[in-house]
C-alpha cells in the first residue's frame, strides 16, 4: 500500500539546507514544478515545456522550439541575408 506524506516544507536534518532527493522526484503529466529561487542542475536535464526568466545555461542545449525573437542571444553565428538567399538558391 503506497504511503502519503503531507507536509509544507522540507530541510535538511540541520534545517539549514535542502533535501537530497537520491533516486530523483517525478511530476505527474500536467502538474507545475514552481521555485521560488535559484535552480542548479548538475548532469543532462530532460523538460517538455520551460517556461524561465534570467536562464544561465553553461553546456549544451538542445531545443526543438525557442519562443521569442532572439533579439539578446550572444555567442551565436549569423548568416547575412545575401549570404541566406544564396544558400536558398543553392539548395534549390
Amino acid at each position: 500500500m503506497p504511503s502519503q506524506i503531507r507536509v509544507d516544507s522540507i530541510t535538511d536534518t540541520l534545517g539549514t539546507g535542502p533535501v537530497t532527493l537520491g533516486y530523483g522526484a517525478s511530476l505527474p503529466s500536467g502538474s507545475v514544478f514552481n521555485v521560488q529561487g535559484n535552480i542548479n542542475i548538475s548532469g543532462v536535464a530532460t523538460v517538455g515545456l520551460l517556461t524561465a526568466s534570467n536562464v544561465n545555461v553553461v553546456g549544451v542545449v538542445t531545443a526543438t522550439l525557442f519562443v521569442g525573437d532572439g533579439s539578446q542571444l550572444q555567442g551565436v553565428p549569423t548568416v547575412s541575408s545575401s549570404k541566406s538567399i544564396a544558400l536558398a538558391i543553392i539548395g534549390g
